[in-house]
C-alpha cells in the first residue's frame, strides 16, 4: 500500500485494517512456528523430509506483512 491510498482511507477503516493485519501476522507466525516444530519432529522420527523447507520459505512473507502493519500504524499515529 502506498502512502497516498492510506491517506484516502478513514480513520475507522485504517484501524480495522491495522487490527486485521496484526491478527494475520500473529496467526501466520504461530502457524509457521508450529509447522516447523512438527516437521522437525517428523524428520527426527522418520528421517529427513523436505517439508521442513516449507515453513522456512514462508517466513519470507513475515517482513512484508510487518511492513504493511507498520505503515498502517504510522498513518494512524499521524492522524492523532
Amino acid at each position: 500500500m502506498n502512502q497516498e491510498s492510506l491517506s484516502k482511507l478513514s480513520t475507522k477503516e485504517l484501524l480495522k485494517k491495522h487490527t486485521a493485519a496484526k491478527t494475520i501476522v500473529w496467526l501466520l507466525a504461530i502457524v509457521l512456528i508450529c509447522s516447523l516444530i512438527f516437521f522437525i519432529y517428523i524428520s527426527i522420527r522418520d528421517g529427513f523430509t523436505p517439508l521442513v523447507a516449507v515453513p522456512i520459505a514462508l517466513f519470507a512473507t513475515m517482513p512484508l506483512n510487518i511492513k504493511n502493519m507498520n505503515a498502517l500504524k504510522k498513518e494512524l499515529d499521524s492522524r492523532k
